[in-house]
């Protein structure tokens, strides 16, 4: 591909087209598509849902016709345009596939064809999931905030914007398509590693599996402890005024991470010295309740680094890395978690979690390696899983911000 600094063509191109973009609408290289529903109420249907930010359709379970009452719903047709009018200025636009094909949705997500020899369907999702999209999305979307910035349908039909030969469209579509490809199949290695490491910790915490020492022995008997036996709250803050300014947020996915990169930005107050002081291999127990954790979960900070965090959490230190290693992995199993918390957390008003850290410290027993060998092992054993799961990870953030720029500068 090759730069060019001409009007209307993108900065990024490939270099076989020459010719520039023509402003066109929505309205004249796409065709509306309705094919109304007639329910019949003893049959099941299922529906779709888009999700903002451009994360795709998803499937909602099997209701049946009579529970859709009067709403009006619409057979879905495949390789469509098609958008969650509701939140559209949030990016909420996807493209149905086969696997859409006899799915239904409601008049709230109109569907769009490419007209013949127009337009591109992956061109225009790729498109609008770019800045200049968004804001094209957001102008046909007026009003305020949340359900009332509805995207009007006959403004949207009426938008324009540039666009490229047919033959050039396909060619840019095919080449972010291959680059979500990758980033699919990264994914999936991830979701497989993630898995594997889920099943041998299964193993590793029932015991079915075990290790030898150098002899080929046995190691001891495990030992059920209470958490106070393996971890001190050690109740330091942040007491000499941005002494330490990094500010970690604790997520299901990431563990211990900057908040910045975690949120988008720092939501630390000007005073951080009553913040707690999280060192490295420190262990957190955060309270904030989470999709599969709704006691809230347990990390150990696994960055090299010292930290803090809003008075909101819990922080330990374990009687050795090891340790603090295998409890952020018992404690990464969603049962485990609830198993243990929910005997000890009271939920107050407005969901609030009321449970004191002695609390946390005082709960049921946990089965642990004693033998300080054993442990290495186990952590050497888990580690090695957790080094190409980082690695995917890597590679998953480089792609989406490599596609990121390849969206900004192949597009007008």
């Amino acid at each position: 591909m090759t730069a060019t600094k001409k009007q209307r063509v993108p900065a990024l191109r490939f270099p076989e087209f020459r010719e520039g973009w023509e402003e066109k609408s929505i309205g004249a290289v796409t065709d509306r598509y309705v094919n109304s529903v007639e329910v019949n109420e003893e049959e099941w249907y299922r529906e779709i849902g888009i999700r903002s930010h451009g994360k795709g359709i998803f499937h909602k379970e099997l209701i049946k016709g009579e529970s859709l009452g009067n709403k009006r719903v619409f057979w879905i047709k495949e390789n469509a345009f098609i958008v969650n009018i509701v939140f559209a200025w949030e990016q909420a636009v996807a493209k149905t596939t086969i696997n859409e094909v006899g799915f239904i949705a409601s008049h709230r997500f109109p569907m769009y064809l490419p007209r013949k020899g127009q337009s591109s369907t992956d061109y225009l999702l790729h498109f609008f999931l770019t800045r200049k999209g968004k804001t094209l999305l957001e102008l046909a979307s007026p009003g305020g905030a949340g359900r009332n910035k509805t995207l009007g349908q006959k403004e949207f039909e009426k938008t324009s914007f540039y666009l490229p030969s047919l033959s050039e469209q396909q060619k840019i579509a095919e080449f972010l398509c291959l680059v979500d490809k990758r980033i699919e199949l990264l994914k999936e290695k991830k979701k497989n590693l993630e898995a594997y490491k889920k099943g041998v910790m299964q193993q590793i915490f029932s015991q079915t599996l075990r290790f030898k020492n150098k002899n080929g022995n046995n190691y001891p008997k495990w030992e059920e402890k209470k958490l106070r036996e393996i971890l001190i709250e050690h109740k330091t803050k942040n007491n000499n005024k941005h002494k330490i300014e990094e500010v970690f947020s604790v997520a299901k996915h990431q563990g211990v991470i900057n908040q910045i990169e975690h949120l988008g930005r720092s939501y630390a107050g000007e005073d951080t010295s009553n913040y707690k002081v999280v060192y490295p291999n420190d262990v957190i127990y955060t309270k904030s309740p989470t999709s599969d954790f709704p006691f809230g979960i347990v990390k150990q900070n696994k960055l090299d680094r010292t930290g803090i965090v809003s008075t909101l959490y819990a922080v330990f230190r374990p009687k050795s890395q090891n340790i603090g290693y295998i409890l952020d992995s018992y404690f990464l199993s969603p049962a485990n978690t609830y198993n243990y918390l929910v005997p000890l957390v009271q939920k107050g008003a407005k969901n609030t979690m009321n449970i004191s850290n002695n609390d946390f410290l005082d709960g049921a027993v946990i089965p642990l390696p004693v033998d300080e060998e054993e442990q290495q092992k186990i952590v050497d054993f888990l580690s090695a899983i957790d080094d190409p799961i980082s690695l995917s990870s890597t590679q998953i953030k480089e792609s989406k911000n490599y596609k990121k720029g390849l969206l900004q500068q192949m597009f007008v």
